[in-house]
């Protein structure tokens, strides 16, 4: 899986990427909004990177990584997660603390979901997002996304506040 913008590449991660998936994973704002989810080495940068790409190979879709398409440098991640909690994928980013504030978050969405919808087999998906990342909110609200409240994933993730988009009521 390959998407292309005007300035990103969002690609397969592999295990060159480990590094930068340490350090954004021990991200402060990672710990606050996301939490921990494995990664505190390299070690298990490598795991998780092996996990990703295993869900990409078993449902077509999973997260990416953000590139800068001309430099090949790293912004962070981008996708579509199975978190087999509902029957339709979950929209996922995370940056890293230079990629941020720079529109890149909302270009490699707005990537994510053009595929969705010329893929045309998933009627809608969701996202999730901490209760106070009020950034991450207004950016799934520019997409189109609408709240729908607060739920659990399961115990080790606080509470989170549940978007979703409807293929079909978004472009109205």
């Amino acid at each position: 899986m390959l998407l292309l913008t005007e300035r990103l590449e969002l690609s397969p991660l592999t295990q060159a990427d480990k590094l930068w998936l340490v350090e954004m994973h021990q991200d402060p704002l990672w710990k606050q909004f996301i939490g921990y989810r494995g990664v505190a080495s390299v070690e298990d940068a490598a795991d998780y990177i092996d996990r990703v790409n295993a869900q990409v190979s078993e449902w077509g879709y999973g997260l990416l990584a953000i590139r800068n398409k001309k430099t090949t440098a790293p912004y962070g991640v981008c996708g579509l997660i199975n978190r087999y909690v509902f029957s339709c994928p979950d929209l996922g980013f995370a940056l890293l603390p230079d990629a941020r504030k720079q529109g890149i978050a909302l270009e490699a969405t707005k990537a994510v979901i053009d595929w969705v919808e010329m893929e045309g087999d998933m009627h809608f998906i969701t996202a999730s997002t901490h209760p106070e990342n009020e950034r991450s909110q207004h950016l799934l609200r520019q997409l189109g996304f609408k709240k729908r409240g607060p739920y659990f994933i399961d115990r080790s993730t606080p509470v989170q506040t549940l978007f979703w988009r409807n293929s079909d009521s978004a472009s109205r």
